[in-house]
């Protein structure tokens, strides 16, 4: 009956499936009282007419023909009026569907089958099941076919073309968008992803999925992979840049594990080819790790230091990322270390002793109240005199600064050892004492040195404090710290911590400066809260100060002898001073923004440089050379430019190269160097196993359906919006319209049937 009108009125029904509605606009409304008056009186007129007609009619006739009349009359005055019908039209199309097939690095993973997870794809779409389960899904859905990798989306016009998984990174969210993008104002019936969930790139997929929720998309997710398969990444490779030859070197690999829940394997090292250590892995809870030992370099030069992972029993579905490397550098160099004091007490003897044994360190030593005449003695380690020249004082690796009086630590001696600190890059420890370390110091250059604040306080007031035993706390920093490591890991250490001696005394200070890292509290004796800092860090300019607030360390001599003495000094020492390793040219501190770098990252080098007198160099530009330790023959030129305002303050800045290990060489007296490392990360081989709890949540975010490859014939039952339903308007000018002249005629005629079956003219 609708398309029977719609035809009368000439609108066209083959893409109609219905009428939505309708509504009616005359065109000359002006003419409408008018045309009311002339309708009232042509009413009047065709009434009085029929009442005085002489032949006899009876009553009902006689109004049937005065209506079919007054009709036929309204009819004539509405084609001035000139109507026009707007209707509203609907119309039933199929949906658009986009599959977007994964084809990211990810998809190359081999699962037990001997095919890739792209070729299993491959395989169920073009299987007779799949090309039937996509001819079903076309006949009432618009389905395109598109291929995306980390960086586009492509429409796969011929499916039997073959392709391969390409791709560093995986990023559904972007491709989400990309869809999104491409479809604007299209009735979606969804987003058909199949995929293994390998997102690892990109924005998240939270907040895509909560646009693809208010847009009315679901996303229908196909997992691709084994969700249980056994993988071991190793995502890093952490040791010092530069170590001692013959020194033992703590060296951590960060471990991800999948699927190997229960599992175990070993971690084994090696340096220059030559396996050096070797680490059991027992693999109780999947997921992030450190693994740490300590391996002893013994030749001087330049190595990579693999560490690479063997896991027993079943084998892994990737091997590729089960090795990861570091570049450094052994070099053969004494630390040289200057101990100052005001009197020999207990901490200076023992650490006096501890490093005149130790034979990584060439020790000076100065006491301000001792015999000068010690320092004439052959082989003596004791200085005549306070180094006073920056090109004396400044060549020292480490300062360990003890309880002095004011009155020697002048203000021309406190400047020069600020200079040291932050202009030479100099490492200073400032060990605290009874009389005078820090509390004395108060409103000084070394206030400002320290990472603390200082509490004034008196020598009663410290005296009183003696008496009371006082365990040491570590805080997260401490527990993570190599400083303060007693044992093979943080739990050991901890435990070992706990055991040790009480001391019974500790400066009084505020608090640690904002800055500041705080790695070892004591109870506060007030409030029994352990808020006082006893060791603290911070860096100061270009250098380090280490402030350890007790003098006591060495009664945890008791009962071990020098073990845990010797270890904890030990390994500050090594740490403070160990930034002087980075260079074997002090006057020139090269540094970067890193030492591992993304393929185009920006690399920020910064130069340090002083003349033999440890004055700020002043030139405008500073040349160096960059040249790839694999390939001397791939070298470059660098130029260093001068910072305004910032004596022997140098800048470069440059993009990081192919992968590789690079190395910036800066001529001068002495040659200095810096080694930085430019790493192929495949962000794909981060995660092995599918995804599934990552799809089945998208899924359900956006009111779609998850399922894995072997159920994909279950899809068809899950899409339940098909169609769209479009309307539009038409207008009909319904005046002259076929079904407007037909009525015209209807009614006359009827009225002259009518008229002539009463006999009338």
């Amino acid at each position: 009956m609708t398309d029977w009108i719609l035809t009368a009125l000439g609108v066209e029904v083959d893409d109609v499936d219905g009428l939505a509605g309708w509504s009616l606009r005359w065109e000359t409304a002006q003419w409408g009282l008018l045309a009311a008056v002339l309708m009232g009186v042509l009413a009047v007129l065709c009434w009085w007419l029929y009442r005085r007609s002489p032949q006899e009619l009876p009553g009902g006739r006689r109004v049937l023909l005065t209506a079919l009349r007054l009709t036929f009359l309204a009819l004539v005055l509405a084609i001035l009026l000139q109507p026009v019908l707007v209707l509203t039209l609907a119309r039933e199309v199929p949906r658009t569907l986009p599959l977007l097939l994964d084809r990211t690095g990810s998809m190359a993973f081999k699962d037990g089958d001997g095919m890739s997870r792209f070729q299993q794809v491959e395989k169920a779409l073009s299987s007779p099941d799949g090309v039937s389960l996509l001819d079903s899904l076309e006949k009432d859905l618009h389905v395109p076919r598109f291929n995306f990798d980390a960086d586009s989306l492509r429409e796969r016009e011929e499916p039997s073309l073959p392709l391969a998984p390409a791709g560093e990174k995986t990023a559904l969210g972007e491709t989400f968008r990309r869809a999104m993008e491409r479809y604007r104002g299209t009735s979606l019936a969804g987003l058909l992803m199949i995929t293994d969930g390998g997102q690892n790139s990109g924005v998240a997929l939270g907040a895509v999925a909560q646009e693809l929720k208010e847009a009315g998309v679901p996303v229908y997710a196909i997992g691709v992979g084994d969700p249980e398969a056994r993988d071991v990444a190793i995502e890093g490779v952490e040791v010092r840049e530069v170590l001692l030859a013959d020194d033992a070197a703590p060296v951590t690999v960060k471990l991800r594990t999948q699927g190997m829940k229960g599992g175990s394997g070993r971690v084994i090292f090696s340096l220059g080819g030559v396996d050096v250590a070797e680490e059991e892995v027992s693999i109780e809870e999947d997921g992030p790790r450190d693994i740490t030992t300590l391996f002893v370099p013994k030749r001087v030069g330049e190595y990579v230091l693999e560490a690479r992972f063997e896991a027993d029993g079943t084998g892994e579905v990737l091997a590729e990322n089960n090795t990861g490397r570091a570049a450094l550098r052994v070099v053969d160099r004494r630390l040289k270390v200057l101990l100052l004091d005001q009197a020999p007490r207990w901490e200076f003897k023992y650490l006096e002793a501890m490093l005149l044994r130790e034979q990584r360190v060439e020790l000076s030593c100065f006491l301000f109240e001792g015999d000068r005449e010690i320092a004439r003695v052959p082989g003596s380690p004791y200085l005549g005199e306070f180094p006073v020249r920056a090109e004396d004082l400044f060549d020292f690796d480490l300062v360990l600064l003890g309880d002095i009086d004011p009155r020697f630590l002048t203000e021309g001696r406190l400047s020069l050892l600020g200079d040291y600190v932050s202009s030479a890059g100099g490492a200073l420890v400032v060990i605290a004492g009874k009389r005078f370390m820090p509390s004395a110091f108060g409103r000084t250059e070394l206030e400002q040195l320290l990472p603390v604040e200082v509490a004034g306080t008196s020598i009663r007031a410290s005296s009183a404090l003696s008496v009371r035993p006082l365990r040491l706390s570590l805080t997260p920093a401490g527990r993570e710290s190599v400083m303060l490591r007693l044992g093979d890991d943080a739990g050991v250490s901890e435990a070992l911590w706990g055991r040790l001696p009480p001391i019974y005394w500790t400066a009084r200070v505020e608090r640690a400066k904002p800055a500041a890292e705080v790695l070892l509290t004591r109870p506060d004796p007030a409030s029994g809260s352990e808020t006082t800092p006893v060791v603290a860090l911070h860096r100061y300019g270009a250098g380090e100060v280490l402030f350890v607030g007790t003098d006591n360390f060495w009664r945890f001599r008791r009962n071990v002898g020098d073990r845990y003495h010797t270890i904890l000094w030990g390994q500050i020492i090594q740490r403070m001073a160990g930034a002087r390793l980075l260079t074997e040219a002090p006057r020139a501190n090269l540094k970067a923004n890193g030492r591992r770098f993304r393929q185009g990252d920006r690399v920020r080098i910064y130069a340090r440089l002083f003349t033999a007198s440890w004055e700020p160099r002043e030139d405008e530009v500073v040349q160096a050379v960059l040249a790839v330790g694999d390939n001397p023959d791939r070298r470059q030129e660098v130029i260093l430019r001068a910072i305004p305002g910032q004596p022997g303050i140098y800048r470069a800045e440059l993009a990081a190269g192919p992968p590789g290990n690079y190395r910036l060489a800066l001529p001068g007296d002495r040659i200095a160097t810096l080694d930085y490392t430019v790493i192929d990360d495949n962000r794909e081989y981060a995660r092995a196993a599918l995804n599934e709890p990552l799809l089945r949540d998208l899924a359900r975010q956006t009111g779609g359906a998850y399922l894995p490859l072997a159920q994909l014939d279950e899809l068809p039952a899950s899409l339940t919006r098909r169609t769209a339903r479009l309307t539009s308007f038409k207008e009909v000018d319904l005046w002259s319209s076929p079904l407007f002249f037909g009525l015209l005629i209807l009614f006359i005629t009827i009225e002259w049937i009518v008229r002539k079956v009463s006999e009338l003219k």
